[in-house]
């Protein structure tokens, strides 16, 4: 095992902590180095479940965040929410477990208060808590994952959670049966949109190549929000498991979202007057060499990734971008 020291706390590398595949694996992250916790999240065995998971504990979370990132980045399993003295909990699972769990940090959602679990950090904030994750191997489909969070809530009985039946659809009250069976007829990995301001969900994208196809989002861009929380043009939280945590539900049509996101691109553009104009030069034809006045207005006319053509502006990624293009900041 390779260890390196983040924060004053030594921490296994997150490629050597993925690797383990023995079953009931702990290695235990103490961010605040407390002392005194009597929380233990050990269940029980279950001959039942037949996963192989790593199980990691932070204390508090909210400033290890970026812990949680490489531990749980690309990730899917079961995460735990607890108190230091071990009387409240909530269990809940993802298939894209840092996106989820940093929904929690969001105060748009926690203002929300919509389920006891927000109320409660409302109330305590996150300094005395506990986090628990449990990463799945990625080969573990959703079936497994939902029966691996139904023992854990079946041994630890936890109090903030409203439902203790686990469930892979995540539908609650609010949400009718029409779109209940739309989802149920989804074949690929749907995309939930939600507004950040008061996580509204707004449209529900069959696939990510729905979603490609109906917006033009970059494959990069959406992954980058999908994987690390990002806000897509400050304004959409995109998510692969539905946000049970909020009730608001305003579906969009296709046509609906597809303006919306459209107006939300040209006041994004106008938000950053500080902007740097770009020359786009053409490889072998400088009659197509054309000016830019910001890196967002030029991966819009290229369909391109704002990360990937910075890159390329920076210097860290060298020769033509898309093996056409030279990029030039213009004082």
């Amino acid at each position: 095992m390779i260890f390196f020291l983040v924060n004053n706390v030594h921490m296994l590398d997150i490629f050597s902590v993925l690797s383990v595949k023995n079953y009931h694996t702990d290695i235990k992250i103490n961010c605040d180095n407390n002392k005194n916790s009597s929380f233990n999240l050990d269940p029980k065995e279950s001959p039942d479940i037949l996963v192989n998971y790593t199980k990691i504990e932070i204390e508090n979370p909210y400033n290890n965040r970026d812990i949680i990132l490489k531990i749980s980045k690309k990730q899917k399993g079961v995460y735990i929410w607890g108190s230091l003295d071990g009387k409240n909990l909530y269990v809940g699972h993802s298939i894209n477990l840092y996106n989820r769990i940093s929904s929690y940090f969001m105060p748009s959602i926690l203002k929300t208060k919509a389920r006891r679990v927000l109320r409660y950090f409302n109330k305590h904030s996150f300094t005395e808590i506990k986090l628990t994750i449990y990463i799945v191997d990625y080969s573990t489909d959703l079936k497994e994952l939902v029966k691996l969070e139904q023992h854990f809530i079946n041994t630890l009985n936890p109090n903030l959670n409203v439902d203790l039946v686990a469930s892979s659809s995540g539908y609650h009250e609010p949400m009718n049966q029409e779109i209940r069976d739309k989802l149920r007829k989804l074949r690929g990995v749907s995309v939930f949109i939600y507004d950040v301001n008061n996580f509204t969900l707004l449209h529900i994208f069959d696939s990510k190549q729905h979603m490609y196809n109906s917006i033009n989002i970059h494959h990069n861009t959406l992954n980058d929000c999908l994987d690390s929380g990002r806000v897509y043009l400050d304004t959409f939280f995109l998510s692969l498991d539905e946000i049970k945590e909020s009730s608001n539900i305003n579906l969009l049509t296709l046509d609906e979202i597809k303006d919306l996101i459209k107006e939300k691109r040209d006041l994004y553009e106008v938000k950053h007057p500080g902007a740097k104009a770009i020359l786009a030069e053409f490889k072998d034809n400088s009659n197509l060499n054309k000016e830019f006045s910001s890196l967002s207005s030029l991966a819009k006319e290229l369909k391109g990734d704002r990360q990937t053509i910075r890159e390329y502006l920076n210097g860290t990624r060298s020769g033509y971008y898309r093996g056409k293009w030279k990029f030039t900041y213009l004082n």
